[in-house]
């Protein structure tokens, strides 16, 4: 009896040496697996950190262009400013100088109607600014005792005879030719500024009335 008891006693021991033993090692296994699951996870983590540098990287590249794109607009904005300001500064100085022009235009202008209206008195000549520049047309009243004598005359630009002829005709009856020149002369500059587009056609043949040599023989038209 005894000896059954020893036996019964020992495996006893035996089975609770043999289920500790299980225990260890499924708390082994169990830590093992803990273990190859936190590697695991930390393995991911490392891998997440990675992708992160990355698209931290790409978006400092990105961060980077932008901010160098910009900075490129802010230059050309500055530029494009400075040049619609400079724009502005010589549209300023252009309309001065056409507000000028045109004063000057106005005062010339008011000089030679100025002119031709005392030319005009002086030599006694009416000009037909109409047929100008193409022709010289008008009347010189010469005035008399008795009567006044009407000299018409209608001539091409380009009749340099027939000019010659008139003035040296006009210089007989003692009229100021120099002055009757300088009358059709001014009525003509008047004409091609009020008609700058329609020179006549043989202009450039034209001798100004006022080169016209007085002391050549007079030829009869």
């Amino acid at each position: 009896m005894a000896i059954t008891t020893a036996e019964s006693s020992y495996e006893k021991r035996i089975k609770a040496l043999f289920d500790k033993q299980v225990q260890m090692e499924a708390r082994e296994a169990s830590v093992i697996k803990k273990v190859f699951k936190f590697n695991s996870n930390l393995l991911d983590v490392k891998e997440a950190v990675v992708h992160h540098h990355r698209d931290v990287e790409k978006l400092q590249k990105v961060v980077i262009q932008r901010r160098e794109e910009m900075e490129k607009r802010v230059s050309f904005m500055e530029e494009l400013a400075q040049e619609v300001e400079a724009t502005k500064q010589r549209n300023l100085v252009m309309r001065e100088q056409i507000k000028q022009q045109k004063m000057l235009v106005r005062q010339r202008k008011n000089e030679i109607m100025e002119s031709i209206h005392t030319l005009s008195k002086a030599t006694g000549t009416y000009i037909n600014r109409e047929a100008l520049p193409a022709r010289v047309k008008g009347v010189t009243v010469l005035h008399g005792d008795n009567r006044d004598e009407l000299i018409p005359f209608d001539l091409k630009a380009t009749d340099v005879e027939g000019l010659d002829s008139l003035c040296q005709h006009l210089h007989s009856l003692n009229i100021d030719v120099s002055q009757w020149q300088q009358l059709v002369s001014l009525a003509t500059e008047m004409s091609m500024k009020s008609h700058p587009a329609t020179p006549p056609k043989d202009a450039a043949k034209c001798k100004s009335i006022i080169e016209i040599d007085l002391t050549s023989p007079t030829i009869q038209a």
